[in-house]
């Protein structure tokens, strides 16, 4: 008797089982025909993905090195073509890139370049301030102090990546205009922010030091004895808030002549 049960639910089950593969067997056979097709799909982007990467990273490092070898022309020309068709990332390392180069025969374009660049919402927020802080370095260079420092402030919050360097060109930029009480406000500063990266407080204290020789030994005019001697270039240092001490990098001072 408990043979014929058992025959009787084997049999049950094996009718449920085919008559739930005669329902659904279409929508299975589908489901698995899309599961291969993404895979496949997703595949051949990646790899897609992959060669466009290789491929931007080959034509962004030729035209470094004909940037770096001063065929400034052809580097322009290079970044720019990576800019409008590489992967978003070389695109935005070409833009930066390719305005530096172009500074070297066109300051003003170049200045133009970069705060296209500091103003495109599209780009990370950190990039676009490195844009901001090299348009400021290149306007300062250009001796308009007040652009300069509408570029600049903004740069110094509470949080912001570049906060010491942009103070620290701030100050800069007063000593090379001889606003010397300007100047060692900002320095004073940065010498007391016990945050500010060691290398930064180190250079804020040797450009207080030609700021004193500066202002001590400025004469009057036909008071005898020769013009006092000015200082006309200080080549600023980009320094992240958060970064590592840059304390040995060299400083350029330029006396006038």
């Amino acid at each position: 008797m408990s043979d014929i049960f058992r025959e009787v639910d084997e049999d049950v089950q094996r009718d449920k089982v085919e008559n739930f593969w005669k329902r659904y067997q279409t929508p299975i056979f589908v489901v698995a025909g899309l599961i291969v097709a993404a895979t496949g799909a997703w595949s051949y982007y990646t790899n897609e993905r992959t060669k466009a990467a290789e491929a931007a990273n080959a034509s962004f490092m030729a035209a470094v090195a004909d940037a770096d070898a001063g065929k400034t022309a052809e580097a322009v020309a290079a970044f720019e073509a990576i800019a409008k068709s590489a992967p978003k990332g070389y695109a935005t390392l070409a833009r930066l890139r390719g305005a530096e180069a172009l500074a070297k025969t066109d300051k003003n374009k170049a200045i133009k370049e970069l705060d296209a660049l500091a103003e495109d919402k599209t780009v990370d927020s950190l990039t676009r301030e490195v844009a901001e802080l090299r348009s400021a370095l290149y306007v300062i260079e250009s001796g308009d102090r007040e652009r300069s420092m509408m570029k600049l402030g903004p740069l110094i919050t509470a949080n912001g990546a570049f906060r010491y360097s942009a103070q620290e060109w701030t100050g800069l930029d007063a000593l090379l205009d001889q606003d010397y009480d300007e100047a060692e406000r900002v320095f004073s500063l940065l010498l007391n922010d016990r945050d500010a990266p060691a290398g930064m407080r180190q250079r804020a204290q040797a450009y207080q030091g030609l700021l004193h020789a500066a202002r001590g030994i400025k004469k009057p005019q036909g008071a005898g004895g020769g013009a006092v001697e000015e200082i006309t270039g200080v080549t600023p240092i980009i320094e992240p808030a958060d970064g590592e001490s840059s304390g040995d990098a060299p400083t350029v001072v330029e006396p006038k002549k």
